[in-house]
């Protein structure tokens, strides 16, 4: 279609501080809270994720460039529920996530294969849900079975539905689908 994009690949952490000046890892919760001043956000129950997750969304993805792709890498090791993670200060998830514009379009990682620490990452988010008041799902328990027979592997998500969006430069999933939710 003719169309051209630059890539631009770094870490979360140079992300964060090269657009907003915090550090991700070591900022503290009024320091995450403080970019989103006047976004109308109850901040009850929310966790320190949370406050990333609503930076990313409000304050970074938004103001990516159209014709850019951006691929950021090495993430908190609490944000990859399901990745390995290296060791390290801070320990970082081997995950990344492609953007082009403010879409998302891919998201990749390398698969966790430790049932234990599968288990454990599990019930940290079930406390989570149950300080919220949020229903609790069962554990998965043939997933944490086959867990340690999955060899060494990664694997990566891409939103065809965002993909159809890109090529028709449209910000609304509803443009692409058949049946949006609205009509479904």
């Amino acid at each position: 279609v003719g169309r051209e994009a630059a890539l631009q690949v770094m870490t979360y952490r140079e992300l964060f501080v090269g657009t907003l000046g915090v550090d991700p890892f070591s900022a503290d919760e009024a320091q995450l809270r403080a970019p989103l001043a006047g976004v109308g956000i109850t901040a009850d129950g929310l966790t320190r994720d949370d406050w990333l997750d609503l930076l990313m969304t409000h304050r970074i993805q938004p103001h990516f460039p159209v014709d850019r792709i951006t691929v950021i890498h090495d993430w908190p090791a609490t944000q990859a529920a399901l990745a390995r993670i290296r060791p390290g200060q801070p320990p970082l998830a081997e995950r990344f996530e492609l953007y082009l514009g403010a879409v998302e379009l891919a998201n990749g990682y390398h698969e966790l294969n430790d049932a234990v620490e599968q288990r454990q990452r599990f019930q940290r988010d079930l406390a989570v849900r149950a300080a919220r008041g949020d229903a609790l799902p069962p554990l998965d328990e043939p997933f944490l079975a086959a867990l340690p027979a999955l060899p060494r592997c990664a694997g990566v998500a891409v939103g065809v539905d965002r993909l159809l969006m890109a090529l028709a430069g449209t910000g609304r999933i509803a443009d692409v689908l058949a049946f949006d939710f609205a009509n479904a």
